[in-house]
């Protein structure tokens, strides 16, 4: 593992004096396969991470497949009603947490208990004050659509994360927000986004509350709709951006497509941004930038947690001198495990798939661009 150790030392650090620029992380940690490779291992297989809602999988035997970095879990609603998780490859179960706000948190690790507990990162997200305004319960799922790009996953979080371009590259979201009274709080595994809207802008249905959740999704909820986004890493130069969109029950279609389009727009726009940043890394342009310590707030904070989680994992590492992979399980030998739809109605409890048993075994055997909703 020593030629890793290049990649340590020369990451973003905090500034001495908090008005000054601060170092972003290196160029190589979006480009370097080794890099990934060791996101994979101290990220996303011990991590928790923001899937889905509760309202994707309504009814007993409702399931869907999702990915992350290289990793494939099912999620589905049991026959006592419970949400459950699992390893798509082998059927082991995975951890899960529903927050009051009824959205759904998997974690990989196959330990019995996971190192990371929900709380120790997200303890209170799922109960800020402007949540009042919006009653959970009563959306429903509407529909996914995503988008593939040929960027490093983190180049969209630390786009997401900041606001400094919207002015220029958003002309939507001044209709939708109050740039000059936007910042961001930061706090342990979140950020959370905060522009006073106008009264104007609140008759129309933009009262927005957003928050990323580290490491890599977020949601936006008004009272028209919610959607909710992954940044799903595939490769160290390459994701695929995943979203899932509710609707409120009482929304009529002009005020839903309103707000779900501009987003779809705002979303495609930062795509053209994260390509052309990420070309600029592959080329070498760029090695180390800075950091505007108030208006990139939110970028530090994101990368300011993937080097600590990733240079602590680094060095368990290097301690017992082999790769940690928490989400690893070992099978015996003599366990045979099957991937047929029955034992997955077995884990979920119920037999009531229907015509959509041929969909299901259609995603469990295709690639990572697959996302599957089954008896939904």
């Amino acid at each position: 593992m020593s030629f890793l150790r290049n990649f340590f030392g020369t990451s973003a650090v905090p500034a001495k004096d908090e008005k000054k620029p601060i170092r972003a992380l290196p160029a190589s940690w979006y480009t370097s396969q080794d890099m990934y490779e060791l996101e994979r291992r101290s990220i996303f297989s011990r991590k928790w991470l923001l899937t889905t809602h509760k309202h994707r999988v309504p009814n007993t035997g409702d399931c869907v497949r999702y990915d992350a970095a290289g990793y494939e879990f099912i999620v589905a609603k049991d026959n006592n009603g419970d949400i459950t998780a699992f390893h798509s490859n082998d059927l082991f179960p995975a951890h899960v947490h529903i927050d009051r706000n009824g959205f759904v948190w998997v974690n990989l690790d196959a330990s019995e208990t996971p190192e990371v507990a929900w709380k120790d990162d997200f303890e209170g997200v799922d109960e800020q004050p402007r949540f009042e305004h919006y009653n959970f319960e009563d959306y429903n799922f509407d529909h996914t659509w995503d988008m593939e790009g040929e960027f490093n996953w983190k180049i969209l979080a630390d786009n997401y994360n900041e606001c400094y371009h919207c002015q220029v590259a958003h002309p939507d979201i001044p209709t939708i927000a109050d740039l000059n009274s936007y910042y961001v709080k930061t706090k342990a595994g979140h950020i959370q986004h905060y522009g006073a809207p106008r009264p104007d802008q609140i008759a129309k249905g933009f009262r927005i509350a957003t928050t990323y959740f580290w490491p890599n999704a977020s949601f936006n909820i008004s009272p028209n709709f919610f959607f909710m986004q992954r940044f799903t890493p595939t490769s160290p130069t390459q994701c695929v951006m995943r979203y899932e969109v509710y609707r409120h029950k009482d929304a009529t279609d002009e005020a839903f497509n309103l707000i779900s389009d501009m987003y779809k727009r705002i979303m495609s726009e930062d795509k053209y941004l994260c390509v052309h940043s990420q070309k600029n890394l592959n080329a070498g342009i760029f090695v180390n930038g800075e950091l505007h310590p108030e208006m990139e707030k939110g970028p530090l904070h994101f990368q300011k947690t993937v080097r600590e989680v990733v240079t602590e994992h680094y060095a368990k590492e290097e301690a017992v001198g082999h790769q940690i992979w928490p989400a690893k399980h070992d099978l015996p030998a003599e366990v045979a495990v099957s991937h047929d739809q029955e034992n997955v109605a077995l884990r979920t409890g119920g037999h009531n798939y229907g015509a959509e048993v041929d969909t299901f075994k259609d995603a469990m055997g295709s690639g990572l661009s697959t996302v599957t909703a089954i008896a939904v």
